[in-house]
């Protein structure tokens, strides 16, 4: 049988709760994340946030690069590990295995943003709550607007002034993370649901367990519906 490894974890801390963190996108999530660990995380909670060389990221590719850490190391009753993907491109059935297979391990959580990370990012500036009906058409849709970006990529880099999904400043957006966390919790009308079938993103939940804000509790993936 073979014997899996204990996680070094935050020095100083044995009991850290570890929270991990595997994301659909190779760049965008990672910045956010490691600009996180590096300066909000709480201090009994220990952020690994792991990378991915290739370009595989469905769904359940997430979830096998998750399924092989827990496969190599020992995971605590309390520890987490967060699958982060987008909803924009998926079929509701490849969302649901992996929503299935979360909903069967009590240390996996499901994390999706509808359409992309890119709302949670843009929740930290602007509250999309005070859309029209318009803008948040063209927000949920989230079409290419040019060769480079899309909608909320564009968006995101006219209130900004820089913004490429490799390449943007995750510190600048971090002093607002409490205001994020609340307009998120306000999109999220239905938190029954696996993951959001409008627009919005269940991010905050993760930013409130690596700040410790509050205990998570994840009721989407104990018995709700697509």
């Amino acid at each position: 049988m073979r014997v899996r490894k204990e996680f070094k974890r935050r020095e100083g801390v044995k009991s850290a709760r570890l929270v991990v963190i595997a994301a659909e996108g190779r760049s965008t999530e990672n910045i956010y994340f490691e600009s996180m660990k590096a300066s909000l995380c709480a201090s009994d909670v220990h952020v690994e946030v792991l990378h991915r060389d290739s370009n595989d990221s469905s769904p359940e590719n997430v979830y096998e690069q998750i399924r092989k850490f827990m496969a190599e190391y020992n995971i605590e009753d309390d520890d987490q590990l967060w699958i982060v993907v987008d909803k924009d491109k998926w079929k509701d059935k490849m969302l649901s295995t992996v929503a299935l297979y979360c909903a069967q391990n009590a240390n996996l959580h499901f994390c999706v943003s509808n359409p992309c990370f890119e709302l949670w990012l843009l929740l930290h500036i602007e509250d999309v709550a005070t859309y029209d009906k318009e803008q948040m058409e063209a927000l949920s849709k989230n079409k290419k607007v040019n060769t480079q970006n899309t909608w909320l990529k564009k968006r995101l880099k006219d209130l900004t002034g820089h913004y490429r999904e490799s390449d943007y400043d995750a510190t600048e957006l971090l002093p607002h993370i409490n205001t994020a966390i609340e307009r998120a919790e306000k999109l999220d009308t239905v938190p029954t649901d696996r993951w959001p079938q409008r627009v919005g993103t269940r991010v905050y939940l993760l930013a409130k367990s690596i700040i410790g804000k509050t205990e998570y509790t994840d009721k989407s993936q104990r018995g709700g519906k697509e």
